[in-house]
């Protein structure tokens, strides 16, 4: 602190304006690789790319989404075209976000597994030449970790590079918060999931989201881990069609080079984490945490209305069931989320039957029953495998010695198996399993956008053939 009323104060003061005065812009806080119209407006950003390690320059359209606050990620997203495109006709979306990062050593080659530029990269060359999955999930055009010029040096920017200055060494080495600025773009440019026009897009999108995440699971071994309303897009299509796209990787993790059956930390939102993500439970993370993700965006929408039109008619969620997915507590929400959907009775009650009674909703409304049956009550598995509460251990009744012939009550076939938590845990047996339950769900959601494509194609010849 600065004691103004003392000599050494005012000096302190003093030197800090002198230095301030002399300091570089990025020292003060500016971002060099970003410039600026005269009245604020982001004019050009630079985008470096780590695999060429090229700096590329592009022209900003303008914001697509905004940091609304100063702390964490800090995610900032601009249409942009690359400056050397004369044409200005192929956008991309580059996002700006100060993500969690692993500190590395001086020397050390060690991939970060949280790096989401390696993610996507790697989702990128995995998936290229795949027809059918393209365009829907974010493509990695370039990116990398800032890196911002400091006299005749180059640094990356990141938490400590920031901070270096401020804190003394010793600081630096000690455990605490570490973000590296990564900047990124990427195609194709979509708009937000809830500009659907009906049920049916919003099938398709779904359908599209899942079949891409179900393809990058498989063949590149990433879990998306943060499946929400605001990390699924669309793209319209001709004849009224869309396409759902998959995007944000920042959660995503490389499972092939982590070990994935502790995963001591919390990814997403609330309304939409699953049961094992909100508890940070010790049972490992699968495919079906983003399935389970799925059904409770698809939940949501049905309940509040899935896009601005349906919206109106409905005011809040805070009066239903569902509104207490919202809470501020993850504990709470997990077990709202239990007590739920614990039975298919209390699923229907609670959630089913507040779906708005909108055209199109009864057929939402009974694909999210099949999701939720096929995950939560599967037939081609044990009880062990339905609900989700971990099944009560059996009582032993020991045999009573007494002079008089007693006889002992039975004891179930499977009786070691009861006796063990984890076998009577539903969530740990159905991840020993999840690779076949979400093929399951993904035919199922497949073969309704079939149906859903279907009824798109009639409803568009028939507003073709209507007179003018």
């Amino acid at each position: 602190p600065m004691d103004v009323m003392e000599p050494n104060g005012r000096k302190e003061l003093v030197a800090l304006l002198v230095n301030m005065a002399y300091c570089e812009e990025d020292q003060l806080g500016y971002d060099p690789t970003i410039r600026l119209y005269e009245d604020g407006g982001v004019k050009e950003i630079d985008v470096y790319d780590q695999e060429s390690r090229k700096t590329h320059t592009y022209q900003c359209i303008g914001p697509i989404m905004l940091a609304t606050r100063n702390f964490g990620r800090h995610t900032r997203c601009f249409l942009c075209v690359d400056c050397r495109d004369k044409s200005g006709e192929k956008k991309v979306v580059v996002k700006d976000a100060w993500a969690y990062a692993t500190r590395k050593e001086d020397g050390d080659s060690t991939v970060d597994v949280r790096d989401e530029v390696v993610i996507m990269q790697k989702i990128r060359d995995k998936l290229a030449g795949n027809k059918e999955l393209e365009g829907k999930c974010a493509t990695l055009v370039h990116g990398g970790v800032v890196q911002v010029i400091k006299g005749n040096i180059v640094e990356e920017d990141n938490a400590d590079t920031a901070f270096g200055m401020l804190l003394p060494p010793s600081s630096l080495s000690e455990k605490r918060e570490f973000r590296a600025h990564r900047r990124m773009a990427m195609t194709p440019d979509c708009i937000p999931l809830q500009n659907v026009d009906h049920v049916d897009q919003l099938i398709v999108a779904a359908a599209d989201i899942m079949n891409v995440h179900t393809a990058i699971a498989k063949t590149c071994n990433i879990l998306h881990r943060d499946i929400s309303v605001n990390n699924m897009l669309i793209a319209k299509l001709p004849e009224n069609k869309v396409r759902g796209v998959l995007i944000d990787f920042d959660c995503a993790k490389d499972i092939s080079k982590v070990d994935c059956k502790t995963r001591p930390e919390r990814t997403g939102t609330y309304p939409y984490m699953s049961i094992n993500n909100l508890e940070i439970s010790n049972v490992k993370r699968t495919q079906l945490d983003d399935w389970e993700s799925l059904i409770y965006v698809l939940c949501w929408l049905g309940t509040t209305g899935i896009n601005q039109d349906d919206e109106k008619l409905f005011d809040r969620a805070d009066g239903l069931p569902i509104g207490d997915w919202q809470g501020i507590s993850p504990e709470k929400v997990a077990t709202s989320k239990r007590d739920k959907l614990q039975t298919p009775d209390s699923f229907v009650n609670s959630i089913l039957a507040k779906f708005l009674k909108l055209p199109g909703y009864s057929r939402l409304r009974a694909l999210v029953g099949v999701l939720y049956m096929k995950m939560f009550f599967n037939e081609s598995y044990s009880s062990f495998f339905h609900g989700t509460i971990t099944k009560a251990k059996p009582l032993l009744i020991e045999e009573e010695h007494s002079d008089e012939e007693t006889s002992s009550p039975d004891l179930p076939v499977d009786q070691d198996e009861e006796q063990d938590e984890d076998a009577r845990n539903p969530f740990k047996r159905r991840a020993d399993y999840a690779e076949n339950i979400a093929d399951d769900l993904l035919k199922t959601l497949l073969k309704e956008r079939e149906k859903a494509l279907g009824r798109i194609r009639k409803r568009y010849e028939k507003e073709m053939e209507a007179p003018f």
